[in-house]
């Protein structure tokens, strides 16, 4: 913002030093040309988080490759968000396979609940989404992006649609992901720390480009694996919102956001 605002006052000095006799004509440049300056400013902000919702009680941790909303009481993401472009599938490093804490994040550090307890260290955001450098794998295998997942599941359908979506965001050039489990207090639990085993999850993807027509689609899967086809676990994101309490793309204009949440237009993105 400060190098934005040295580019506006040195636009505006150069206007005001020109010839006396154009004084007037420049005052209504220097006016427009801030109302320009200030409103791109404004609209960039406006739309550089489409990825994270609204909700209740917003909290949540940012870190180079996703933000998150931990959930202290089912040791566990509420919601992880970040936006995939088709530059960040090029992969740079290595999947680690090294769980830890949340260094930014207290009591993160689940490693004995999962433990013999026959659920795999469900990735969120997976870890092939933030293979594009070195410290963005790392944050991936945050025990704040592991939710507890059957093997079937995490190895099956689950991985079908985290390399869709992928293929999406180089076809589409960029996605904004935001992925969860759906969580209540009835849920049973594994481990010493008591972490919550979803039954279902959901993911929300928007395709939002310049000169394009926005789209979104959302999934629920059940916390298993299944031989049907992506396309069967597509619902509108409406009724992701009515079992998350989340908005999702609260962002946009709310004619746009309330088109995109009540259809489900499945024909609209490449299978």
């Amino acid at each position: 913002m400060n190098t934005i605002v040295k580019k506006i006052n040195f636009k505006i000095f150069l206007i005001k030093s020109q010839h006396p006799f154009n004084r007037l004509k420049n005052n209504l440049l220097n006016r427009l040309l801030l109302t320009f300056l200030l409103c791109g400013c404004i609209r960039s902000i406006a739309f550089s988080q489409i990825e994270i919702p609204s909700e209740p009680h917003p909290k949540h941790t940012k870190h180079l490759g996703y933000s998150v909303h931990y959930d202290q009481k089912h040791r566990q993401a509420k919601w992880v968000g970040y936006l995939l472009t088709k530059s960040k599938t090029i992969k740079v490093a290595k999947r680690s396979n090294k769980f830890t804490a949340d260094p930014l994040i207290p009591e993160t550090d689940n490693a004995l609940d999962y433990k013999k307890s026959g659920f795999d260290r469900g990735h969120l955001a997976p870890a092939a989404d933030m293979s594009y450098s070195l410290e963005t794998m790392q944050e991936s295998f945050y025990f704040s992006n592991m939710s507890p997942q059957n093997p079937s599941f995490n190895r099956g359908i689950w991985k079908k649609l985290e390399e869709k979506t992928r293929d999406w965001a180089i076809m589409y050039d960029s996605i904004y992901v935001n992925v969860g489990p759906i969580l209540n207090d009835s849920l049973p639990t594994i481990g010493p720390n008591k972490v919550s085993v979803p039954k279902y999850y959901y993911k929300v993807l928007l395709d939002y480009r310049t000169k394009h027509q926005p789209k979104a689609i959302g999934f629920i899967f059940e916390n298993n694996n299944s031989s049907l086809p992506l396309e069967h676990f597509v619902v509108p994101i409406d009724k992701i919102e009515q079992l998350t309490q989340l908005d999702f793309f609260h962002q946009l204009p709310d004619h746009l956001e309330s088109k995109l949440e009540k259809e489900t237009c499945v024909s609209c993105w490449e299978w």
